[in-house]
């Protein structure tokens, strides 16, 4: 399931802290029990960062499965391979949880849009309710009513946690709406129609990133 190459993402332990510090590293080689990794680089600086042995994380990479999965691993030691690397424990692909699988793990984010009708005049921005790498809700701006079965051009802004962001462009088809009597607000779920693969493995790494630092969050 690990292949060389794979990227993951490392999430620090520290007790009591507020921010969760991110690495990103490449899998460079492994054996039993143990993985070995390029030096992870800090998401938010993008500087090479060192660590004792002994140092503990929650690693997660996404599988050619299109699952994301997780696992607690420490540092175990340097070692020289072509390259300087990191030795990492590793509980064995039985050990490994699941997190999202392919039918797409929903999220509430809000994350900005731009709307434009394929077959109408309609043209708006606006934000996410939640999103999934099948489709997403959308709200709907006053004076604007979309129906059922209309076909939309969307282009969605995704801020990875590696500080980059990606704008993915996809077809998609109004399902239903609903209108909140309390807030007063109307949302729109769609189903992606036509979308890259690539594209859709983006969207559900993100889903995965937001989903990992939730899961984080309630721990602290």
């Amino acid at each position: 399931m690990l292949k060389v190459g794979t990227p993951i993402t490392l999430e620090l332990h520290a007790e009591k802290q507020e921010d969760i510090e991110k690495f990103k590293c490449r899998l460079v080689d492994h054996a039993d029990q143990q993985i070995f990794i390029d030096y992870p680089v800090k998401l938010i600086t993008q500087k090479t960062a060192f660590f004792f042995e002994g140092a503990q994380f929650q690693a997660s990479f996404l599988g050619e499965d299109g699952s994301a999965y997780w696992f607690e691993t420490e540092v175990l030691g340097r070692r020289k391979k072509n390259i300087p690397v990191l030795v990492l424990s590793f509980p064995g692909e039985d050990e490994l949880v699941r997190v999202q699988r392919r039918q797409y793990v929903r999220i509430d984010t809000a994350i900005n849009v731009a709307v434009k009708g394929r077959n109408s005049p309609v043209q708006f921005t606006t934000v996410t309710r939640d999103l999934s790498g099948g489709g997403m809700a959308i709200y709907e701006p006053n004076g604007t009513s979309l129906t059922n079965n209309q076909l939309f051009d969307f282009t969605l802004v995704l801020p990875m946690n590696s500080g980059e962001y990606y704008y993915i462009d996809v077809l998609g088809s109004v399902v239903r709406s609903s209108f909140n009597k309390e807030s007063h607000v109307s949302a729109v779920s769609v189903e992606f129609v036509e979308l890259n693969e690539k594209f859709r493995q983006l969207i559900i790494q993100y889903c995965f990133e937001q989903q990992m630092q939730m899961r984080k969050t309630k721990r602290l």
